[in-house]
């Protein structure tokens, strides 16, 4: 079944490093999209605030609790062909109080990564498009 999904996206940064987490790749109908880098978030449930939503998941994904820091002001439409449609929604982030991360079940490792070494990974599209602009918000506010 197709559907459309709102999905919350935290870019979380520390220290001109930013948090990805690279997924399990498990699902068989997802397998191009497995084990592949990417900023944690997940869907918004019905009746949810966007930014309740967001920081459900990264507490759900990380055992982290975050700050919002801004909405970047771009809207990113990603198809998974035949069956799912993502409206990602991304968020500038940064980390309160502890920093111990505890991965869920659906990724099998993270990692503090700088830009250029974002540009490294195996990830998922649009990783690079809202690492550029977070980092225009994370400069223009001083955010780091």
């Amino acid at each position: 079944m197709s559907k459309i999904t709102p999905v919350a996206i935290a870019i979380i940064h520390k220290e001109n490093k930013f948090l990805l987490t690279e997924r399990k790749g498990t699902d068989p109908d997802d397998i191009e999209f497995g084990k592949v880098w990417h900023f944690p978030g997940g869907e918004i449930e019905f009746g949810e605030e966007v930014l309740i939503a967001l920081k459900r998941e990264i507490k759900e994904e990380l055992q982290l609790t975050i700050e919002i820091d801004a909405q970047i002001p771009k809207i990113y439409s990603a198809i998974r062909e035949p069956y799912w449609h993502g409206i990602l929604i991304p968020h500038v982030c940064s980390i309160v109080g502890s920093e111990d991360i505890v991965l869920d079940e659906e990724s099998i490792q993270y990692g503090w990564f700088t830009r250029e070494e974002v540009q490294k990974l195996h990830i998922l599209p649009f990783v690079k498009e809202m690492l550029n602009e977070a980092n225009v918000i994370i400069a223009a506010s001083k955010l780091s």
